[in-house]
């Protein structure tokens, strides 16, 4: 897959961030993620990170264009780099997460085999009733073997959830940290040795660091995590909330489509449950319903308990169990609500070609528009069921 496979452009309104305080730019990056991008930024230009406003975060691995703003009393900047171009289009207000409408998604699937295709043609005639709108890999790196870095603290497994951090790691990680994390696994509990290997090797990361010291020190896995960036801590508090969300829509799903229209895609945490169509009634009541995100402090009507309390009990845990002082150092549960399906907009389906990269293979191209929030992998895992995974019935 190629950067150029996976193409996101940011849908604004115009009046929503209209102003004259910022200069408005469109930042269009190529394999960097967009904190990163942000942080070179702010560094080129000598301008406080705090003051770039932004309405969301995009794919590292991708070709991604997005808004920010800076304000005016810094001279309006231009940037044209390989992987990195910022050019200004005009003024707005300082931008939030808040005022994104969307993203606009050009993403070519490569590797089909040729005797997938008319199992890939027979998915694509229900792609323009869309999937459901549940939270996908990317919310999840956080996530080993099923378990969740929230759930150990809530549980009172603090050393557990440590363990987590201090010693998994995805392939994508640098050499250097994996290393680390392969040596903290290997002597763990032994502070002293893993503090002289960070010594020798001249470890410079930060978190890592610092709760080793901290554990050196005195021991205490509650205190180590207080060197965990807030950012890192809303994530891991985020992914588990995300999770009991996405358990809750498979739960209400089977209220409404049949057994033999069920399908289920498995991910890291578990399985999804997709649908193969949907009567016109059953479709036009899902595309408005919204669905709660799991927190103690929101207030539920009968039916999203009970879907809520099914989920709960699976996890052998109570909705009490979420407010648990230990918790507290990750931060709070959020409120609100999301869209049960996610339907694409202005949805262009390419013909199925051979594939330039791949000999023997063939290639298809979708493009479509998703509300912010919505994952586009979603849609793609919906194309492709029964291809890339195994379907499984439940």
């Amino acid at each position: 897959m190629k950067p150029e496979d996976f193409i996101v452009e940011e849908i604004i309104n115009p009046e929503k961030i209209a102003g004259e305080k910022c200069y408005l730019y469109i930042l269009t990056k190529k394999n960097i993620e967009s904190l990163k991008a942000l942080s070179y930024i702010s560094k080129r230009f000598k301008i406080p990170l705090k003051d770039i406003g932004y309405c969301g975060l995009k794919d590292k691995h991708a070709i991604t264009k997005q808004y920010i703003s800076i304000p005016k009393y810094y001279k309006k900047l231009y940037l044209d780099e390989p992987n990195l171009k910022l050019k200004p289009v005009g003024t707005s207000k300082f931008l939030l997460l808040g005022d994104l409408e969307g993203n606009r998604f050009i993403i070519t699937v490569r590797g089909v085999k040729k005797e997938d295709i008319p199992k890939l043609e027979e998915n694509l005639k229900y792609l323009h009733i869309g999937a459901p709108n549940y939270f996908d890999s990317q919310r999840f790196g956080s996530v080993f073997d099923g378990k969740f870095i929230a759930k150990e603290i809530m549980l009172g497994n603090v050393e557990e959830a440590a363990k987590i951090l201090l010693t998994r790691y995805k392939k994508s990680e640098k050499k250097r940290i994996k290393d680390l994390k392969r040596f903290i696994s290997k002597n763990w509990g032994d502070w002293e040795k893993i503090w002289e290997y960070i010594k020798e090797n001249n470890i410079k990361a930060k978190m890592y660091v610092n709760m080793i010291k901290e554990l050196k020190k005195s021991g205490d896995f509650k205190k180590a995590f207080n060197y965990v960036d807030d950012r890192l801590k809303k994530l891991f508090l985020s992914a588990y909330q995300s999770y009991l969300w996405n358990e809750c829509i498979k739960e209400l799903l089977k209220e409404y489509v049949p057994k033999e229209d069920r399908l289920y895609y498995e991910y890291e945490c578990g399985s999804l449950l997709f649908y193969k169509k949907l009567d016109e009634n059953t479709l036009n009541y899902l595309k408005n319903l919204k669905f709660p995100m799991i927190s103690p402090e929101a207030h539920y009507s009968e039916k999203e308990q009970k879907i809520i309390e099914r989920v709960l009990k699976k996890e052998h845990i109570k909705i009490e169990d979420l407010q648990k002082e230990d918790l507290k150092m990750l931060g709070n549960f959020v409120c609100g609500e999301r869209d049960v399906i996610s339907i694409p907009k202005n949805l262009k389906i390419g013909e199925i070609v051979e594939d330039d990269l791949v000999k023997g293979r063939y290639k298809i191209t979708l493009s479509f528009e998703l509300k912010k929030g919505s994952y586009a992998t979603i849609i793609i895992k919906r194309a492709f069921l029964g291809i890339k995974n195994k379907k499984k019935k439940k």
